[in-house]
């Protein structure tokens, strides 16, 4: 007769490797790919190694089961996947608007195609850092396994990174947020457009297109102090100072929200009487700024330079249908979340992780066809999620 235990142990490897193999997530094809980096990037040419595998993850279909359970995670603080050990967290500095919302659920779609991870948990500081340090750290005391962050706090974040990296924990911080300290030691990696390079963008578009003599510039930002805004501004400043046909009107916050952005572009014109130009990194928020121009019976004379995609303005701009109303794009930069989770995982699997994760972007214009009137106005153009998704998520 064989032996029992040795029979056990051959039909439960078996077993263990059927289940591997049932939660394994699907390849995704070459063209899948490709047309993702497309529409995020611009561009298919080269994006570095961590770039490339999370947007090849990204390709992956989820499951109708897997779907419903993105869903039901992004409308919660905390799931259960079912399988797998680890435990993700993602710390939102503020997730109150619909880009930071996409954003989650961005992260959360790529973790459904990691079998490894078992929880998803989420929580947002809503602008307040007190908060956003306080979550940061009830994450280390959870001892989760990865932390993905976005950094509004700034440096009053650092001393609890450092805790959680020299407990173990993967940080990663993505959109450009930075909390000082050193990207590959104080924490894993730091994700980003150059966002120097942003802002310079934002500047060298606007005197391109630019037809006055000064062409005034208001630059906008989102929650006071946060190190993004805090960034490109400041590398717009410099380039802006290179036009002598280009004036900084001013600068205002906004909270990445349509009515912050209503109010700052309502003070400008009642001061100004007009505005040559707005570089600001939200399209939704400037939804409120169109607002502020037809409450002062203004024509939207202005180029906008801007960092998302939300096709909401984009729609509201060919109903303008008006010339002199011209808009330029990066991307919506959502599935930077994503780029952040696969990082760690990838880190986790033993493979390289540079301590800075340039994601590439091209400035565009929008033109007629960008407007999808069957998906949510909310929607990024350049978002990974599906429609089906979207639609889900917005539904009213």
């Amino acid at each position: 007769m064989k032996n029992p235990s040795k029979s056990w142990r051959v039909l439960a490897g078996g077993l263990l490797a059927a289940t591997a193999l049932a939660l394994a997530a699907p390849a995704a094809h070459a063209a899948d790919v490709n047309a993702l980096l497309t529409k995020a990037l611009g561009s298919t040419d080269d994006p570095g190694p961590v770039v490339a595998e999370a947007f090849r993850r990204a390709a992956i279909d989820l499951t109708p089961e897997q779907k419903a359970l993105a869903l039901k995670c992004w409308k919660a603080s905390t799931c259960e996947t079912g399988h797998g050990t680890l435990t993700v967290a993602y710390a939102d500095g503020f997730g109150e608007n619909v880009w930071r919302q996409v954003t989650k659920m961005e992260f959360i779609a790529q973790a459904l195609t990691y079998p490894e991870i078992k929880k998803i948990v989420y929580t947002s500081a809503g602008g307040d850092a007190a908060k956003a340090v306080s979550d940061m750290r009830a994450y280390v005391a959870q001892k989760v396994d990865i932390i993905v962050g976005f950094a509004d706090a700034g440096a009053a974040l650092l001393p609890t990174v450092k805790e959680a990296t020299e407990a173990g924990i993967l940080v990663t911080l993505h959109n450009g947020t930075d909390v000082g300290g050193k990207p590959g030691r104080d924490y894993l990696a730091g994700i980003a457009e150059n966002i120097c390079k942003l802002g310079e963008g934002f500047i060298d578009i606007v005197a391109k297109n630019a037809t006055r003599n000064p062409t005034t510039v208001l630059e906008l930002g989102g929650t006071p102090g946060n190190p993004l805004s805090a960034t490109w501004q400041k590398c717009a400043d410099t380039e802006l100072g290179k036009f002598a046909n280009l004036k900084l009107l001013g600068k205002a916050d906004t909270n990445w929200t349509q009515e912050g952005t209503f109010e700052a572009m309502s003070s400008a014109l009642a001061q100004n009487g007009s505005v040559g130009a707005v570089v600001y990194e939200y399209a939704d928020g400037f939804r409120g700024g169109l607002r502020a121009y037809q409450a002062a019976k203004k024509q939207p004379d202005v180029i906008v330079a801007l960092r998302t995609d939300e096709q909401g303005l984009f729609c509201d701009w060919e109903k303008i249908n008006d010339p002199n109303f011209k808009i330029f794009y990066s991307s919506g930069q959502n599935y930077q979340s994503r780029i952040a989770l696969t990082a760690a995982m990838m880190k986790k699997e033993g493979k390289a992780v540079p301590a800075h994760i340039d994601v590439p972007f091209r400035m565009k214009q929008v033109v007629k066809g960008l407007c999808n009137p069957a998906l949510p106005e909310d929607a990024s153009v350049s978002t990974l999620l599906d429609n089906g998704m979207l639609q889900a998520m917005f539904a009213k």
